[in-house]
């Protein structure tokens, strides 16, 4: 008995030690099984598939597990020893496969694309939610500058046959446009601006009391709605668009000259619709299309009275023949109404230079005093109403050539002429020429594009087919 005992743990220690050799590397740790031990009936039978990587049993031997390789045989007449370490510790369950990486955004969205954090202002289409978050990268406060004018009459150049003293003017103006974008929708835009500025005669003419007196302008602020009504698609995409705008602008009188006459504010608002077609395309040099603005515009004049009143006043005598303490100014009545109608017209020649020109028509109501009589102690006295017409046309003319250095700075050369359409003499004057005409030079520093260029903040990358955008400012 002591030796058969000891070849049966002989070979029992042989199959151990070969089946340990051979075992491959354990599998990642898997979540902790059940504490649970394992009931009778549920441990693996001859009907029971075994456990995920258990060993299979050996042939001719039912629910035994086959020896290992080169492991030494039992002794003849000797029954096998069961080997059930294998069974004493259930095998850890087979690893889950690793998911697949999910595809690219621009082919399959995510399923939890609605819970991104990023905020769009359109959630349609995909084309919308990827044009808005292009939107987001651009500053809010876009297209705002800052303007050095530099104008000088016609005259003082020797063009013209009139050179008094009078007309021969040549100042600075500096403006200030801030801009701010309240709505940024990739086709529906609301923004709001302003404008502050003050200029400076440097030639010693009747504009201003004082020389070279530096005096401020009027105020405005602005607001504008822009709506893309249509766009061309397919091969000419954006090559033709047309665009409609409604703007609304409230002018404080902070000049001196506005002030002093007891003006209280200036009220405006009119539609405009801007017209993009195609010539040459937008992969051409040059002449790739033309931007045709139209606009119409209603100003209303809130003020003390229809005509010009202020100062310390003067004495006057009454119809009555007393001596009375008067601010008024002047006789005449101020333009109450304002209606403008213009025309603009943006083409590029070659590359970054472009012409611009416009044509408009400014057409002021005055008020019309009726007559009438005044009550005095030796009866009535009689006065007339408004003399000379109420209606009072102008015409402006401008033409520019400009071109932008680097993005920050728009350099553009023009020509402008506005003047009353009827001269003293009582003649139509020439619609592109008057004593009034002048030459300018505008400076003008995209202060959003330096703050980009500085910080790289706000940059966007330009697309196909979008017009360029003019820094002239409209009639």
């Amino acid at each position: 008995m002591t030796f058969r005992s000891l070849l049966v743990a002989a070979g029992v220690l042989g199959s151990i030690s070969v089946a340990s050799a051979q075992t491959p590397p354990a599998p990642p740790p898997a979540p902790p099984a059940d504490p649970t031990p394992l009931q009778p009936s549920e441990r693996p039978t001859a009907t029971t598939p075994a456990a995920p990587g258990a060993p299979a049993a050996a042939p001719g031997a039912p629910g035994a597990p086959a020896a290992a390789p080169g492991a030494p045989a039992a002794a003849p007449g000797v029954a096998a020893a069961p080997a059930a370490a294998p069974l004493a510790e259930p095998a850890p369950p087979a690893q889950p496969e690793p998911p697949a990486a999910p595809p690219p955004a621009a082919e399959t969205p995510r399923p939890d694309a609605a819970a991104s954090p990023v905020v769009q202002w359109n959630q349609a289409t995909a084309a919308d939610a990827v044009q808005e978050e292009d939107e987001e990268t651009t500053l809010r406060w876009r297209g705002t500058t800052f303007t050095w004018n530099q104008a000088g009459s016609t005259t003082l150049f020797g063009v013209g046959g009139e050179h008094t003293p009078d007309m021969q003017v040549y100042g600075w103006d500096f403006t200030l446009r801030p801009s701010y974008y309240v709505l940024d929708r990739p086709k529906d835009k609301v923004s709001l601006s302003a404008e502050i500025g003050w200029l400076v005669e440097l030639t010693n003419s009747d504009t201003t009391a004082d020389y070279r007196e530096t005096q401020l302008k009027d105020m405005a602020l602005g607001a504008q709605y822009k709506r893309e009504l249509w766009q061309s698609g397919g091969v000419d995409k954006g090559e033709y668009k047309t665009d409609a705008a409604m703007r609304l602008r409230v002018t404080l009188p902070t000049s001196p000259m506005s002030w002093n006459s007891g003006r209280y504010f200036t009220l405006a608002f009119g539609p405009q619709v801007t017209q993009k077609i195609k010539l040459l395309g937008s992969k051409a040099d040059g002449l790739n299309s033309v931007t045709a603005t139209l606009g119409v515009n209603y100003a209303h004049l809130f003020a003390g009275s229809y005509t010009a009143e202020g100062g310390s006043g003067r004495l006057r005598m009454a119809p009555s023949g007393e001596v009375a303490l008067d601010y008024q100014l002047t006789g005449r009545s101020m333009a109450t109404d304002r209606l403008t109608t213009s025309l603009a017209i943006d083409l590029p020649l070659y590359k970054d230079l472009s012409l611009a020109t416009s044509f408009g028509l400014l057409s002021d109501f005055k008020h019309e005093f009726e007559g009438g009589c005044a009550y005095i102690e030796t009866g009535c006295a009689p006065y007339e109403g408004s003399k000379g017409p109420t209606y009072i046309p102008q015409t402006a003319f401008d033409v520019s050539l400009s071109y932008p250095v680097y993005e920050v700075v728009d350099l553009a050369l023009g020509y402008n002429n506005t003047n009353l359409q009827l001269g003293f003499n009582g003649e139509r004057r020439n619609f592109f020429y008057s004593p009034d005409a002048q030459f300018y030079l505008d400076i003008t520093a995209n202060l959003d594009v330096i703050y980009s260029k500085v910080t790289g903040r706000g940059k966007k990358a330009e697309k196909a087919g979008i017009a360029r955008a003019s820094s002239r400012q409209e009639l």
